[in-house]
């Protein structure tokens, strides 16, 4: 049909929210999707790529994987912008939040690099026997896994750009077992430390409506958030929103004066988008503090829009994922996500065994986001700390600041190795180094105990 304006982006949102609503339907009625807390933009999402992959929906794939990517910057915009937490009764609590944050921190450094190092060792592995798997595909296990979906179809986008076929869907398939391995896994982890008595809270009963997804008409549902602007001058969200959309703008023209200074950007830098927009939501909301406008973003709201853009941002990664081409590389494919996953959950459990206080919070934490995201990690946090009454929601917000050097560093190896002659040895050796000094940082900050559950 002839249109006078471009409706596709419009009708992909739609049908991300037909998939979502699905999901919904089914999680509030199915016990097997309660017991284990599938999100129901993963339980949508899979029903979509079903649709999509048997050609029922007249829309292009690449509609759908241009959402997820944009989804995916504004989820880390939301996040920079997104006011400090401050939960009563943990004042004077600073060193205990700032260890567990650096805790935290070189977990997810040592997750994202050792699952660089078993990508590489798969690729030499694989092509003894025969198998022709890419070493790219090979290093979508820490960009799916560590980093999420949203990574992966970034990098994946620029080594398409760069010559590699299928790299996207293949980056999303592994970005999608890994949120298999978040729930399946994850949630049988917070029974057995449950039924033995690891966690903080003790025992917790979860809410009928935390199980089933949706609350009843009587019951009491968290606010959104608060006004922070007069509605009669303009409404509070679309001040939240608009704080997104400057930063948007102004990491563009980050990237657009880096063209003017330096050329075209080589394509992997378009990876790194989603770090500066998170580095510029930071420096936004500096400014309007210093200039005592800071009162106007709401926590509550960002917060919201963050976890809008990851429901649609997962939902859209899913139903982006070709299943031919999933088919062609099933075998080292399965052995990649699933080695990797295996891998994770003992390397987490290993050290969240042995990290000291609150060590089963941090842990179930950082096996959400080491094989999910953060969204994820503090969806497992709930089943045992319902209520944030822990620092383990604060640590989550400030651990980045101790993963950074480590997750840039393996970042920058892995999008521009090649392009500086890095071949697969060479990259091995790096995330051995890399490794190593995490492990060593470890064991000096006391992170590294003897066992205590």
């Amino acid at each position: 049909m002839s249109t006078p304006f471009d409706m596709n982006y419009f009708l992909a949102l739609g049908f991300i929210g037909v998939c979502i609503y699905f999901g919904v339907f089914l999680r509030a009625r199915i016990r097997f999707l309660q017991k284990f807390l599938v999100p129901s933009c993963m339980i949508g999402g899979i029903g979509g790529m079903i649709l999509m992959n048997l050609k029922l929906i007249p829309l292009e794939v690449e509609l759908f994987q241009s959402i997820a990517y944009h989804f995916f910057i504004i989820s880390f915009i939301g996040i920079g912008l997104t006011p400090q937490l401050k939960v009563p009764g943990q004042k004077g609590r600073g060193k205990q939040v700032a260890r567990g944050a650096i805790w935290m921190g070189l977990i997810n450094g040592g997750s994202m690099t050792s699952q660089a190092l078993i990508g590489c060792l798969l690729f030499l592995c694989f092509g003894l026997v025969g198998f022709d798997f890419p070493l790219q595909f090979g290093l979508f296990l820490p960009l799916g896994y560590t980093q999420g979906p949203g990574q992966a179809l970034a990098i994946g986008k620029a080594w398409e750009a760069a010559g590699l076929t299928n790299a996207i869907t293949m980056g999303l398939a592994v970005a999608a077992v890994g949120f298999l391995f978040a729930f399946f896994v994850g949630i049988p982890l917070i029974n057995w430390g449950i039924r033995r008595g690891f966690t903080a809270m003790g025992k917790v009963e979860l809410p009928d409506y935390f199980k089933r997804g949706t609350f009843l008409e009587k019951e009491q549902g968290e606010p959104l958030g608060i006004q922070t602007t007069h509605s009669g001058n303009v409404d509070s969200l679309a001040f939240q929103v608009c704080a997104i959309g400057i930063v948007y703008m102004l990491t563009y023209g980050l990237y657009a004066l880096l063209t003017k200074l330096f050329g075209k950007l080589d394509p992997a830098m378009w990876g790194f988008f989603f770090f500066w927009a998170l580095l510029v939501g930071i420096l936004v909301k500096a400014v309007m503090g210093k200039t005592g406008n800071g009162h106007l973003l709401d926590r509550g709201s960002q917060i919201r829009l963050t976890g809008l853009s990851v429901d649609l941002l997962l939902t859209a990664t899913l139903i982006s994922v070709k299943a031919g081409v999933v088919w062609e590389y099933i075998i080292p494919l399965l052995i990649l996500c699933l080695l990797g996953g295996i891998w994770t959950t003992f390397y987490v459990l290993y050290f969240g065994r042995r990290s000291g206080e609150m060590s089963f919070e941090r842990m179930i934490v950082q096996y959400g986001v080491n094989t999910g995201t953060v969204s994820t990690g503090l969806l497992l946090l709930r089943v045992v700390d319902p209520e944030f009454k822990t620092t383990a929601a604060l640590e989550t917000g400030l651990y980045s600041l101790a993963a950074t050097p480590f997750i840039t560093g393996v970042m920058v190896v892995i999008a521009f190795g090649p392009k500086w002659g890095l071949n697969v040895y060479h990259q091995i050796g790096i995330y051995l180094g890399l490794l190593a000094l995490i492990l060593a940082l470890l064991k000096l900050l006391g992170f590294w105990k003897k066992r205590v559950w």
